[in-house]
């Protein structure tokens, strides 16, 4: 369950920013999460509420987004939409594509006291 060390990076990530910006308290962290970063959405959310006890998180909501993946064609030049890493372009059935959207994870937005 890398869920958890992931919940346990957003929280750092939080706890380093409050630090530096000098506020109490998150009330609000809002994340996307790409639909091929092969994330299991409930075990996140069980980490985050693990994982902000004690924190200035403590009390945060998170608002969890999913975001669709996109790739791209070399060979055709051609954008489109991924449903998994491993496929051929749906335009020309060329493998020289890249996933440039979708695959990650990020901290989008937070709400501070």
């Amino acid at each position: 369950m890398h869920e958890l060390s992931l919940a346990q990076g957003v929280i750092q990530l939080l706890e380093d920013q409050a630090a530096t910006g000098h506020f109490q308290r998150i009330t609000h962290v809002w994340l996307d999460v790409g639909a091929l970063a092969c994330v299991e959405l409930s075990s996140l959310q069980f980490g985050l509420e693990v994982a902000r006890r004690g924190t200035v998180a403590s009390e945060a909501q998170f608002h969890i987004d999913i975001v669709p993946a996109k790739g791209w064609c070399f060979a055709c030049d051609s954008a489109f939409s991924a449903e998994q890493h491993a496929s051929p372009c749906p335009h020309c059935g060329s493998w020289e594509i890249q996933i440039d959207k979708g695959n990650a994870m990020r901290v989008r937005e937070m709400e501070v006291e």
